[in-house]
């Protein structure tokens, strides 16, 4: 059966516009943070996806930067509450990983919110130690997966 989304990269300033539009609606707005806090240093040279639904609405975003030669981070990774438990947030992540591996990156590091590491950890993940707690409220865990 056909999927009922699929996934891209923002490939022009309009689709950027929405893609951290729902970056900010879905990570940064529930804690009253300001537009503009959902990006930082690495946008220009990170991989961008984004997961849209048959009609075209935005349902998904995820981000990989590289840390180094051989490490990357996924960063911003979200799903529209409706699109969750659908399959949506494992094809985001499995096509984040396979960005990795074409950029022949050994590893995946991430900080995982505490409601999400579960999620994290049935995808091979390992959480290493806590991390640190965002808005003074989302406690998140340092979490890595080998790339074979």
């Amino acid at each position: 059966m056909k999927p009922d989304f699929h996934l891209s990269s923002p490939c022009d300033e309009a689709e950027l516009k929405h893609y951290f539009d729902l970056r900010w609606q879905l990570l940064r707005a529930p804690w009253d943070q300001p537009r503009g806090s959902e990006r930082d240093e690495f946008e220009d040279a990170a991989f961008h996806l984004q997961v849209q639904d048959r009609s075209g609405s935005l349902i998904g975003i995820g981000r990989l930067h590289r840390i180094d030669d051989t490490r990357g981070q996924i960063r911003y990774m979200a799903v529209v509450e409706a699109w969750r438990g659908r399959g949506v947030g494992t094809a985001l992540l499995e096509a984040l990983e396979q960005q990795a591996r074409d950029w022949s990156l050994d590893e995946i590091r991430l900080h995982a919110r505490q409601a999400a590491v579960d999620f994290y950890a049935h995808h091979g993940y390992s959480a290493v130690a806590p991390s640190h707690t965002l808005f003074g409220s989302i406690p998140h865990f340092l979490m890595r997966k080998p790339l074979p």
